[in-house]
């Protein structure tokens, strides 16, 4: 089977990857397995690697339990000193994990062989969310435990999934063979998946139609719809955040809550869904997902107020007398390119107002944003649940998963809150309270809602979408 992606990966292991389903996720899916994976027709996390992750009735102390007999493909076991050993490296200051931030305080105890006591630093009923989110993918202990050991991982990986790497031409293409030590007896059913990278996305239903592909991921409504009308298959998941401009706070121009109260009254979701999208997709009205039970509907973002937003930027530019300048940063993708050239183009109809569009690939995106490189940029966050995505987008304290550098006591204080329930109108009513401050301090703007879909041609079978968008790879046949 070959897969198009429509990005070059970042890395290959759990720490350096991009945790996206269409940037890194899938491969590592492929090559890792999962310990845990969140049931998109749940909500619930069920165990795949692990036998169970299950809480005590305070929701702080956590146990982890791993299937018996689970062997990397260099022959070294998955157990629970492994599983201590990955999280230790992830909350680890020099490796520079994008996604260590959940497990600071966390204390980890290897109770059995098999059994993790993870000990949080105060309650979180929804902390499974996190380990099948941001924590799933397990390497071996004697790479994972020192550098160099994490070195010869990034250009070598290795893992317990259905397959295993057969050969790697970084940004083109990565060939993976059916690993014979797979857990599950006489599975994966396919000998050979390819990721190969295909940057412009709209071409990649017609390679599928002419067989010169099987399967791609697409986060565009009007991509899906055209699959579709095209004959093809498409799985898809609506899911909260999605496409936005993320400001950054933590420096001029954007420090400034008046500066991305402009940006976002001059632009209108609905005109950007119907220029770009065909008018397919769905404007946004906030982060959550307007069927989630966790979202409040009546609590839509400001946009579109072009006469309020010329009054904000006489004053930014001092009537005229001085230039508004920001660049915005995107990924090398056409939708993006255009996207982005309408938004300076609108903005820049106000006087002295000017943006320069910076694009970079996919990778270096990734480490701009971890190290604040940019003034604002495109963000695309698909998240099944509020844990730990969005706590980590917008948590004072998250760190490096923090891209806006956005801090609010208040914001912080409901994000806790509703970490503490599993009940979906208690859990509401406290994002209710951050859906308020967030619309009055305009971190982001999000323009459309989030939609993840896996087409591919009517001859493959046992796709199911898991997480933000991930594949069971072991489960894909053919007709």
């Amino acid at each position: 089977m070959t897969v198009l992606m429509p990005g070059e990966e970042r890395g290959l292991d759990p720490f350096t990857a991009s945790y996206s389903s269409v940037a890194d996720s899938n491969r590592l899916s492929a090559l890792y397995d999962v310990l845990v994976w969140t049931d998109p027709t749940t909500g619930g996390v069920r165990p795949k690697l692990a036998e169970s992750l299950v809480s005590d009735q305070s929701a702080r102390v956590w146990t982890l339990t791993l299937r018996p007999d689970l062997r990397f493909t260099d022959d070294s076991p998955l157990d629970a000193a492994t599983v201590k050993a990955n999280w230790e490296a992830h909350r680890n200051p020099e490796v520079r994990s994008l996604v260590g931030g959940p497990l600071r305080g966390v204390v980890l105890t290897e109770i059995a062989p098999l059994k993790l006591r993870i000990e949080l630093a105060s309650s979180n009923a929804n902390f499974d969310h996190t380990v099948a989110r941001n924590l799933s993918f397990i390497a071996p202990k004697r790479l994972v435990s020192t550098a160099e050991g994490r070195f010869e991982l990034k250009h070598a990986p290795v893992g317990a999934g259905p397959f295993k790497l057969k050969s790697w031409e970084p940004g083109k293409e990565i060939r993976l063979e059916r690993n014979p030590r797979y857990w599950q007896p006489k599975r994966p059913y396919l000998d050979e998946v390819v990721f190969r990278v295909n940057k412009e996305v709209r071409d990649a239903n017609k390679s599928i139609s002419a067989k010169r592909a099987d399967l791609t991921l697409t986060t565009d409504p009007q991509n899906l719809a055209q699959a579709r009308a095209d004959g093809l298959v498409a799985e898809d998941s609506r899911l909260n955040g999605g496409l936005m401009v993320a400001f950054n706070l933590r420096k001029p121009p954007f420090q400034d809550p008046s500066a991305r109260r402009a940006v976002v009254l001059a632009l209108s979701s609905t005109e950007i869904n119907n220029r770009f999208y065909g008018g397919r997709g769905n404007p946004a009205r906030g982060i959550f997902e307007p069927t989630s039970p966790l979202a409040n509907v009546n609590l839509s973002a400001p946009e579109n107020r072009p006469e309020e937003a010329r009054q904000l930027f006489a004053k930014l530019t001092n009537n005229g007398k001085k230039t508004f300048v920001f660049r915005y940063l995107v990924p090398d993708n056409a939708k993006m390119r255009d996207t982005a050239e309408y938004i300076r183009q609108t903005l820049e109809t106000y006087p002295a107002v000017s943006v320069i569009i910076e694009v970079t690939d996919m990778a270096s995106l990734v480490t701009r944003l971890a190290g604040s490189d940019f003034d604002a940029t495109v963000c695309q966050l698909w998240a099944d649940d509020v844990e730990p995505t969005i706590y980590q987008f917008l948590n004072g304290k998250a760190g490096l998963s923090n891209i806006t550098g956005y801090a609010n006591d208040v914001v912080d204080a409901a994000l806790e809150d509703g970490r503490r329930f599993t009940d979906a109108n208690q859990r509401r009513d406290a994002y209710t309270r951050l859906q308020n401050q967030v619309n009055r301090d305009l971190p982001y703007w999000v323009y459309a809602e989030a939609i993840i879909a896996a087409v591919h041609g009517p001859d493959l079978i046992g796709i199911q979408l898991f997480n933000d968008g991930l594949i069971h790879f072991d489960a894909i046949g053919r007709r």
